[in-house]
């Protein structure tokens, strides 16, 4: 038995010593999530007053410009499905029984990495303050993001004491939003002598482009919220099947939509000729998960006006004025990230005072609703659909999410394994066993690591080929060090050959090394059987020795 397989990347295909096994987790992240329905919550409002007894004639739902049909339509009327007039047993749309209580299924997202403590803290005693409003049929679940790791507090409970139990004891963990605040006084500090040290040029000249030094902070935030954008997106994946209506509450410490901007916070600088990244790519991933998922999005701002106050209680008289319009630059930055999100998956954003009572006014619009549903012709070829519902009658107004992605196998496996660096142990993977052995230097802070992946054979799908047998796998290697730098995911195509079928208890080798900083990094290791949809994966953490 061999492999045959070429390395691409960082990954080098070598033979060598190895050190003892590190046995592998189980179950380190969930299955691939098989969507076969795309659910829309659609809201209906006419002159600011919810809409209620219409049906599915009563809508067009279109798909990349071309009608669908709705396949599936239920009115939901405080939390309960309704049987409308003309409705009968033998209704050609299927529905929900009537008077079948709809549950609906909070998630709760804290980004401890940008929040200030004090944020964090507030909205958090605020939300203990709301649980009372979950009915019979809810359920909450919530996690924390501390900047490298998502952590859950609490899976799915519809129990009011116990989540109240959690949340008091997330007061006390650090949140790191002062750390950000430094790092952006520290960045301006450079640029109020008069001069900029990076290009010589007095800092009175309005460039058009970011300049040397703005670029690399801006590159630096970026990094930052699509690390936070990536945890959320797990988030989602992991608690992807609830029963029920599916929400994220996303208490959000401030993300900008346009990081550029938001760096050289100058409401009279336009930045005409930046090619630099902004929200549309930035902030697609979560969207497009909440959306593949049938989540809707509430992201809740966890500044609000408080931190507006508190900034300017520390300027001197004489910078409040021009702190003020900036701060209101910076403001409206993260709120249009918020609103992008909302309006993106048919939620509202909970900004300034609404964030006090961000899960109140969740539930309040999430209780009434139509839940229509059509099955697409899948591809699986990572193309977004747009999707567009209207009512026949042109005054009323529509909120629903705006669209789905139609992602390949490949796409969703990548993306399990970077949920898989941040979140842990969800179940639903097969183990694989993983051997690290000291390295040597590889250049200045670096090491070259020796990893051995134990492929245990006879978990894999092998089909007649060449006159014996193949097994048709792709192996992933996935690194994140303590700072919370991620790697590219390499895809290495490994094709197995056996001249018989594998018997219970074979496997084969598969060797490698990894240059990695001489830090701390947590490992996944995931192989994909493509014939059988099976993962098989094991997280392990290398602290770097050399020998």
């Amino acid at each position: 038995m061999r492999i045959k397989s070429v390395a691409v990347g960082i990954l080098l295909l070598v033979a060598g010593a190895v050190g003892p096994p590190i046995m592998a987790q189980d179950g380190t992240f969930g299955e691939v999530i098989d969507v076969r329905v795309v659910n829309l919550e659609v809201v209906v409002i006419d002159k600011g007053q919810r809409v209620t007894g219409l049906g599915p004639e009563d809508f067009v739902l279109t798909v990349d410009g071309k009608e669908a049909s709705i396949e599936y339509f239920t009115e939901v009327l405080g939390g309960t499905a309704v049987l409308r007039d003309d409705e009968t047993s033998g209704s050609t749309v299927p529905a929900l029984a009537p008077g079948i209580e709809v549950g609906t299924s909070y998630l709760v997202f804290i980004d401890e990495y940008f929040a200030l403590p004090s944020d964090r803290n507030r909205l958090v005693r605020r939300l203990i303050d709301q649980l009372a409003y979950l009915s019979p049929k809810d359920r909450m679940a919530i996690v924390a993001f501390d900047g490298r790791k998502v952590e859950m507090l609490s899976t799915w409970s519809q129990s009011v004491s116990a989540l109240e139990r959690v949340l008091k004891k997330a007061v006390d963990r650090p949140a790191f939003g002062l750390a950000r605040r430094a790092e952006q006084r520290l960045f301006e500090s450079t640029r109020t002598a008069g001069i900029d040290p990076l290009t010589g040029r007095a800092n009175n000249v309005v460039p058009n482009d970011l300049e040397i030094d703005e670029r690399v902070r801006a590159e630096e935030l970026v990094s930052q919220v699509k690390r936070a954008v990536l945890a959320a997106s797990s988030a989602l994946r992991s608690f992807a099947n609830p029963p029920g209506r599916k929400v994220m509450l996303l208490f959000s410490g401030g993300w900008p939509y346009n990081p550029a901007q938001w760096v050289v916070r100058n409401p009279n600088r336009v930045l005409y000729s930046t090619t630099f990244v902004s929200g549309d790519e930035i902030y697609s991933p979560l969207a497009e998960t909440a959306n593949r998922l049938s989540y809707t999005l509430y992201p809740v701002d966890m500044p609000g006006l408080d931190s507006a106050s508190a900034i300017s209680a520390e300027l001197s008289s004489v910078d409040i004025d021009r702190n003020r319009v900036e701060f209101g630059e910076r403001e409206r930055e993260e709120e249009a990230t918020l609103h992008a999100l909302a309006r993106e998956t048919g939620g509202r954003a909970l900004i300034d005072g609404a964030s006090g009572t961000a899960f109140q006014r969740a539930f309040e619009d999430t209780r009434s609703y139509y839940w229509l549903g059509f099955t697409p012709t899948w591809q699986g070829d990572d193309a977004a659909h747009k999707i567009k519902i209207k009512a026949r009658r042109k005054e009323l107004e529509v909120r629903s999410r705006k669209g789905f992605s139609d992602l390949s196998r490949q796409t969703e496996v990548s993306m399990m394994v970077e949920s898989a660096l941040l979140f842990g142990n969800p179940p639903g993977a097969s183990p694989l066993g993983a051997e690290i052995s000291p390295g040597q230097r590889a250049g200045r802070g670096k090491v070259l690591v020796p990893l051995k992946v134990l492929i245990p054979t006879d978990e894999l799908t092998f089909l007649p080929a060449d006159g014996g047998f193949v097994a048709d796998t792709e192996l992933r290697i996935a690194v994140l060090d303590e700072d919370g730098n991620r790697s590219e995911i390499p895809v290495i195509p490994l094709g197995i050959k056996a001249n018989t079928i594998p018997k219970p208890g074979q496997g084969t080798v598969y060797e490698t090394q990894m240059k990695v900083r001489k830090k701390k990094h947590d490992l996944v290791v995931s192989l994909y059987d493509k014939p059988s949809g099976k993962i098989l994966s094991t997280k392990i953490e290398i602290d770097p020795k050399i020998r």
